[in-house]
């Protein structure tokens, strides 16, 4: 498929703020929006971010979530999608998405943890570029450090979706975690990926992530170990490891450790990716963590696992 890279994002240019999965903070909603705002973009808030919907955990039930994220693609008077929130959700309302007429409305977009699903069916549907990155309901519960890291990454995102900013080097910020090779090597491809629950959540329908020849993204946060080792060796099974040219492995963060001896997380990433030889890197601040700075899914991009370097090849709007 045709790889569509969006157009760049401009001084005035409306974006959507939508919550296609859970439900939104609305005073961290006020914080990203003030920022964006400050960036000298325009903001419409879909109904599922200004309006009071939420069903459980969900931001509004299944359909009104749906006709928000395929109006927020329609509307040409849009110019991008950012996804308020993640947490659960996305795979209820794949099937009622209209992706042709999102094809023909490619548009930046960005978001994270359970808009896996979304970027995968943008990503291979619709062949969009697209950003794993900040969400725009900034946490204030988390503290004003995480409020000020979150910050200046949703800043970077957008100064990229602008080309203010090319995105060259992918790397870690000083204050990060630091970055180990679990397979050594060398390999270029087009990035997939995200979270590992999603990623293993849409297999066997028809928006399972492709891998052939591409550099697999995985991420996750508040697992058990258990969970951690079942997922990885799921993907063995599929031959989603095997078919990656590389491997790229994010934070995994706030995990639950079992009651009972278990391999550690380390111990379990290493043996589950190292043990399918390709190039393979862990650690990089993407997810859940502090620092999630911007990945351009569907953008070609180079890994050298040996000396823990990644490159992205070509831009990533038009």
């Amino acid at each position: 498929m045709k790889i569509q890279k969006p157009p760049k994002l401009k001084k005035d240019s409306t974006v959507a703020v939508i919550s296609p999965s859970s439900n939104p903070d609305h005073f961290g909603i006020h914080i990203g929006v003030d920022l964006l705002k400050k960036m000298g973009l325009k903001v419409k808030l879909g109904d599922t971010t200004r309006k009071l919907l939420s069903v459980r955990t969900l931001a509004a039930d299944d359909k009104a979530r749906a006709d928000d994220f395929n109006w927020a693609f329609e509307d040409d008077s849009i110019d991008g999608v950012l996804c308020a929130t993640g947490g659960y959700g996305s795979m209820r309302i794949l099937d009622m998405i209209d992706f042709d007429m999102i094809k023909d409305h490619p548009k930046v977009f960005m978001g994270f943890s359970d808009i896996t699903a979304y970027h995968a069916a943008l990503n291979q549907l619709c062949g969009m570029v697209t950003f794993h990155g900040p969400l725009v309901d900034i946490w204030p519960a988390k503290g004003e450090e995480f409020i000020k890291t979150q910050s200046e990454d949703l800043k970077t995102a957008i100064r990229v979706m602008m080309g203010q900013e090319e995105l060259q080097v992918i790397k870690n910020p000083p204050k990060g975690m630091m970055m180990m090779t679990i397979g050594e090597g060398k390999a270029t491809g087009r990035l997939c990926g995200g979270n590992l629950t999603l990623v293993c959540g849409i297999l066997g329908s028809k928006y399972e992530l492709d891998t052939k020849d591409k550099i697999l993204l995985l991420e996750e946060v508040g697992e058990t170990y258990y969970h951690i080792e079942y997922h990885l060796t799921q993907l063995r099974l599929c031959k989603k490891l095997e078919d990656a040219r590389a491997i790229i492995v994010g934070e995994i963060s706030e995990m639950r450790k079992p009651d009972e001896p278990y391999p550690s997380v380390e111990e379990i990433v290493r043996e589950r990716i190292g043990g399918v030889n390709k190039p393979a890197i862990w650690g990089l601040c993407s997810g859940h963590g502090m620092y999630n700075a911007p990945l351009p899914l569907n953008a070609k991009i180079a890994i050298d696992a040996t000396e823990r370097e990644i490159r992205v090849l070509e831009s990533v709007v038009d």
